[in-house]
């Protein structure tokens, strides 16, 4: 260690309220409702070669451990005094972006004549150009309709702002006021973090504090890899999904039109140091849910439940990018964890969401005592669109960050309407939302008998019904899923409510909008969403009696799911009658295995074997990139459809694959033999 304890401390301390103060610069300055009140922003120091020294744990988005900033960095040296970089570019800048509406800044920060470090800063644009309002839609299949591009460039070169580069980016969104608003307080953060670094400099001096930066860093990695370390060395599978679409035809009968993304994970752990490999993920897909992560193995996209669990072990740990770098992954170029240039990933959370499921049942496998029910897997953010009637103007406003219930927790029952995946982002007052936008919040609370049933159930949805006052008023919604496969539950838990979304429910005109996209509403129009509830911890019969009745006082049961599920009758008062639980709970109760997927998972996989699935993500991978997402879509939907009410099989893959190739095969193109356990999880 080059540094001694009592200073380590104390800079490690300072860091950290350097960063929370840049974050709470932009949080108080900034001008748009997502920015202010959703906090889907963050901050963080860099070393000059891009690694993540300081981060804030108290305000904004915590993604920032494994943020690769290398490329951004370099893309604009040489730097001098006063500069400051903006990009939304996610080629260019080696997946430090993910998707358009987070731009990045980051400026030089200098001590004793020299770059000591970067400040780095994203704020989530409540608009940034595209197609539809809000800039994020799953259907997009180009860049282009995701809004405007902007490559790395200096936004101010020695102090002075290059006007004509933020006219045109701002010209060219539907909130040009916010947007410069949030870009300026992005600005005052970076010139707040060079203020205080001056400050620790002049107390301590740049030497020490590049010292204290790599001690922290080489602490955090030596913590965390004896942390996992106590973990049993060994390889542990799971395999979840990002749901496609059906479409019901005139005879009734269900149509595969997009299929189901595949996320397969692999942990390996050896003395400590972990491996992810993502082999039998889909290839690169056509909609908006690829993630660009640049091939880094510690990105932050991919390690963020790791980094949690390594923190809720040890909550004083340093929080850096230390804590990753042992971190090891194959990552399948033209994979949609690794997609090539261009890729649409727009809604890339999907599938960020979905892996950090997937290491949550690598963990619960790896340490069964730590286990984790998974969340809702989902955050889903309306953005309302509608014309001023006095301006004319199109005005764009956003509503809740919807997320769901988290799973059952090891000693804690599952946090209701607050999911793992998102929990950081903040509520937006309905007020708010019935300020900006002619809408009437009807109904906003937590959705009753949602949530997985188990000695620790999971936490309920959320139920939000929103009324139209005006006619072509335009919600585009993105993020929606888990409408479909359940959250999962372990240990005998049962699984959540899955998630939907109606418009005008209750009324002849009820229509279900599956993933909602965007719609339109007239006058009088009601939309209707319900999210997803965690998945349960342990066998419901083992939750105590008054618990049951607890949750039934406060309505997140009914009396009927308390006796089916849980073997407790209660009284008319609501009180329980020990002698009918007595009878109920006597009764044998199936104990289900370490995970309870759902019915819905469990047909999917009778359809579509696993190793079926891996036999298509193999012979896409074998063809040319460029040709990957459409030959993936095109092949699945055949086979699909050619199945019949049957199972597809090796062989049906392989064919379709020619056929959407053009190609006519060779004899390397057969059906192998795979091992049908090898995803390590299946449905019970």
């Amino acid at each position: 260690m080059r540094s001694s304890p009592v200073t380590l401390e104390i800079v490690s301390r300072r860091l950290t309220a350097v960063v929370e103060e840049m974050a709470e610069t932009i949080r108080r300055t900034s001008f748009s409702v997502f920015v202010k009140q959703t906090a889907d922003f963050g901050t963080c120091l860099v070393t000059p070669d891009g690694e993540v020294f300081a981060a804030p744990r108290s305000i904004s988005g915590n993604l920032m451990i494994g943020a690769p900033a290398r490329a951004a960095i370099e893309a604009l040296a040489p730097y001098a005094p006063g500069d400051i970089g903006i990009s939304n570019d996610p080629d260019a800048t080696g997946g430090l972006v993910t998707h358009l509406p987070d731009v990045w800044t980051w400026a030089p920060l200098y001590a004793e004549g020299r770059i000591i470090a970067y400040a780095f800063s994203f704020v989530h644009a409540s608009d940034i150009g595209g197609s539809v309002p809000g800039s994020i839609s799953w259907t997009h299949t180009d860049r282009a309709q995701e809004g405007v591009l902007i490559p790395p460039a200096k936004l101010c070169e020695a102090g002075r702002e290059n006007t004509a580069l933020l006219q045109t980016i701002l010209a060219n969104t539907r909130v040009p006021e916010e947007n410069h608003g949030d870009i300026d307080a992005q600005i005052t953060g970076l010139v707040a973090a060079q203020r205080r670094i001056d400050e620790i400099v002049a107390v301590h001096g740049a030497d020490a504090l590049e010292d204290a930066v790599a001690d922290l860093l080489d602490e955090a990695e030596s913590r965390a890899t004896g942390l996992l370390a106590e973990l049993h060395d060994g390889s542990y599978q799971f395999v979840d999904y990002v749901e496609g679409l059906t479409e019901t035809g005139p005879d009734g009968r269900e149509t595969v039109t997009v299929p189901p993304t595949r996320l397969a994970l692999e942990l390996t752990l050896t003395r400590g140091r972990p491996h992810l490999s993502f082999q039998g993920t889909s290839p690169q897909v056509a909609e908006a849910v690829n993630l660009p992560t640049g091939g880094h193995p510690g990105h932050y996209m991919l390690v963020f439940a790791l980094v949690n669990y390594l923190v809720s072990k040890d909550p004083g740990i340093p929080y850096n990018s230390g804590l990753v770098r042992a971190v090891t992954a194959d990552l399948p170029p033209g994979s949609v964890v690794n997609p090539g240039p261009g890729a649409t990933c727009g809604v890339r959370a999907a599938v960020f969401f979905r892996i950090m499921d997937c290491v949550l049942g690598c963990l619960a496998q790896a340490t069964p005592d730590d286990a984790l029910a998974t969340g809702s897997g989902a955050v889903a953010i309306a953005t309302v669109a509608h014309t001023d009637p006095v301006t004319g103007k199109r005005h764009v406003a956003v509503g809740q960050p919807l997320t769901g219930g988290s799973g059952g927790r090891p000693g804690r029952d599952g946090l209701h309407g607050t999911s793992f995946t998102g929990g950081w982002l903040r509520n937006v007052p309905n007020e708010l939302l019935e300020q900006d936008a002619p809408v009437l919040v009807e109904e906003y609370r937590y959705r009753t008998g949602s949530g997985g049933v188990g000695a620790r159930p999971g936490g309920a949805g959320i139920t939000l019904r929103i009324r139209s006052l005006a006619d072509g008023v335009t919600l585009a919604v993105r993020g929606m899923e888990r409408l479909l496969f359940e959250p999962w539950g372990v240990q005998g838990g049962g699984t959540g409510a899955p998630g939907r979304a109606l418009l005008n429910p209750g009324t002849p005109r009820e229509r279900d909008l599956g993933r909602v996209n965007v719609v339109t509403l007239a006058a009088g129009d009601v939309l209707l969403v319900e999210t997803a509830g965690g998945g349960g911890l342990g066998h419901p019969h083992d939750r105590p009696a008054d618990a049951v009745a607890a949750d039934v006082a406060g309505g997140l049961l009914n009396p009927g799911l308390a006796a089916a599920a849980y073997g407790v009758a209660l009284h008319a008062d609501g009180t329980v009658d020990q002698e009918a639980t007595a009878g109920l709970r006597a009764q044998p109760a199936p104990r289900e295995g370490t995970f309870t997927l759902g019915s819905a998972r469990a047909a999917y996989e009778r359809r579509w074997p696993p190793q079926v699935q891996e036999e298509l993500v193999e012979a896409v991978g074998r063809l040319p990139r460029a040709e990957r997402a459409q030959v993936y879509r095109t092949a699945y939907v055949t086979a699909d459809r050619e199945a019949g009410s049957g199972m597809v099989t090796p062989a049906a893959v392989i064919h379709a694959v020619r056929r959407a190739a053009g190609r006519t095969g060779t004899g390397t193109d057969e059906p192998r033999t795979t091992d049908p356990h090898r995803t390590g999880a299946t449905s019970r």
